[in-house]
């Protein structure tokens, strides 16, 4: 097991040299031949420059070991708004996917509705409002709290599996109709595929951009920060679909996230589109992916956490410079890594070997296998015990650098954003492969919603007796899907048929032996007592007075 104490005695028990390049000078040994210049070919191997670099770069490495410095984290993290405490859901939703999106779907989706009616005419058609959007874009919601198969069930007339109030907000018709027109952008001004200035997203380019900012601008990012890809389903034909047997969602459409492990908050993401045009695949695509992704927080103290897909010594050392220290486990043939990690042979549960550059450590530790970790922000000094379970049953404590316990406690960050993403995805099936990209920005902007609406103080949850209750997604869906379609309802030729279970008990009113609040009156702080009673609902009504209400 490596020496990993710190101790200074062992810089030279090692064979380490700091000056291994100095001049030696030869003493003359008195030989009687005489030797002249002579011009030859250079005789020396082809690579010797770069073997030499990578000797001293080697040589770099030494067993010396000492915390990093690094730059004290003094930035704000959180909302960087706050609304009164009359907001609700809907005002939260709109923080990020703003009354201007909405306009640009009604208009892009109206043009697009002329242009095909012209080609094909649709004598069915009237445009669609910002309202009637609205409320499309709450049924969609609806549906992916509800969960059914298909979404014409939400229609279906057949007890119990229809619902009674989604037609009577608008019949199944109009919202195929909005479904089949629904546009985000103008996608005639795109050049065509395989030319300059071609946009393989430029469908939703407008939503991406736009979700984007206020992704940035409403959200400051706690100190640490994760790194990862996820992936949006999809498995029609598409030239940047990607295959990634590890993940729960296999086939799809790959999408690079950096997000908050304490909250799941998704502050940055990047569409990844395949290769560059000319089929030359992009060298360092990992470390392009990490640069731009931290390029708005540099120089203020974060904490970066990636896997070994993304990781590099030449990564972290640049992301150093611009103070951002990275922790992340990484490949042992990575390129800059030590020879001395490379090529380390550890036998039981809890060895562990560490070198150190500068403010790069790199770590080899055997777990079940062994594990190799990069760092610029753990110290190699520490260590933790952490316990495994041997073959004959008992648990044993093994020694574990604290930078596997880091790595573990902030990783996960975009995998808990993708969870909360996916709990109630508004996805549904669909030919268009970019309507699948749209509603991964709307579930996004969903649930940031959520998140800064949970944090904010002035909309705690509380009991009559003043316990504080964790607001849930679930809810904050329901409420945000009311209030989407709010008062709108569409028009209709003919009265929506009624969802009742014809063969079960109905709704008739029938005198009670004892006498009852009535509901209705209660809910107008009235008190008023009756002794009818409705028997399916068990619920007290004065019929006399509902009547006249109704009437009036």
């Amino acid at each position: 097991m490596a020496d990993a104490t710190g101790d200074d005695s062992s810089e030279f028990s090692f064979g380490y040299f700091e000056n291994v390049n100095e001049d030696i000078e030869v003493p003359d040994v008195g030989s009687d031949i005489s030797v002249s210049p002579v011009s030859t070919p250079d005789l020396s191997p082809v690579d010797s420059s770069s073997e030499s670099d990578s000797d001293d770069e080697d040589l770099a490495w030494r067993p010396v070991l000492r915390k990093p410095v690094n730059k004290p984290f003094t930035e704000p993290v959180g909302a960087t708004f706050t609304l009164e405490k009359e907001s609700n859901e809907l005002d939260f939703f709109l923080k990020f996917f703003d009354e201007g999106l909405f306009a640009k779907i009604v208009e892009e989706t109206n043009n697009y509705a002329e242009n095909c009616i012209q080609r094909k005419p649709d004598q069915k058609w009237k445009e669609v409002s910002v309202q009637e959007l609205k409320a499309f874009f709450g049924i969609y919601i609806y549906i992916s709290v509800v969960q059914i198969p298909t979404y014409t069930l939400a229609w279906s007339q057949m007890w119990p599996f229809g619902s009674t109030s989604i037609p009577e907000i608008m019949t199944r018709t109009r919202f195929e109709q909005i479904s089949k027109y629904l546009h985000c952008n103008n996608v005639s001004q795109n050049p065509p595929r395989r030319t300059a200035g071609h946009d393989k997203l430029c469908h939703v380019r407008p939503i991406l951009e736009s979700i984007q900012q206020k992704c940035l601008e409403n959200y400051n990012p706690f100190r640490e920060q994760s790194i990862d890809e996820g992936m949006i389903a999809y498995k029609g034909r598409l030239s940047f679909k990607q295959y990634l047997p590890a993940k729960p969602t296999k086939f799809g459409i790959k999408v690079w996230e950096r997000a908050s492990p304490q909250n799941g908050f998704c502050h940055e993401f990047q569409i990844y589109t395949g290769k560059v045009e000319g089929g030359a695949t992009e060298e360092g695509l990992g470390a392009r992916v990490v640069k731009d992704l931290t390029r708005k927080i540099t120089k203020k103290g974060h904490h970066i956490y990636m896997d070994n897909f993304f990781s590099s010594p030449k990564l972290f050392t640049d992301l150093y410079s611009e103070d951002v220290y990275c922790c992340g486990t990484v490949r042992g043939n990575r390129k800059g890594m030590p020879e001395a990690i490379k090529g380390c042979k550890l036998k039981n549960h809890g060895d562990y070997k560490i070198m150190q550059k500068n403010e790069l450590c790199a770590t080899a530790w055997k777990d079940k296998k062994t594990v190799f970790y990069l760092s610029t922000n753990a110290d190699p000094t520490e260590m933790i015990s952490v316990q495994r379970k041997q073959k004959d049953g008992s648990v044993k404590d093994v020694p574990c650098p604290v930078v596997g316990q880091q790595y573990n406690r902030y990783m996960f960050g975009v995998d808990r954003a993708d969870q909360l993403q996916m709990q109630y995805s508004t996805c549904r099936k669909s030919k268009k492969w970019w309507k699948y990209l749209l509603w991964f920005p709307v579930d996004l902007a969903v649930v940031n919603a959520y998140i800064c609406m949970k944090e904010s103080t002035n909309h705690k949850i509380k009991t009559r007796s003043g316990r504080e209750i964790t607001r849930t997604q679930l809810n904050f869906r329901m409420q945000l899907s009311r209030q989407l379609i709010g008062t709108f309802r569409g028009s209709r030729k003919r009265k929506a048929r009624s969802n009742v279970d014809s063969e079960g008990v109905a709704h008739w009113p029938v005198k009670h032996t004892k006498r009852g609040k009535c509901k209705q009156c209660t809910a107008e702080k009235r008190r008023h007592e009756v002794n009818v009673q409705c028997k399916q609902c068990k619920v007290f009504l004065c019929i006399e007075m509902d009547a006249l209400r109704n009437s009036m």
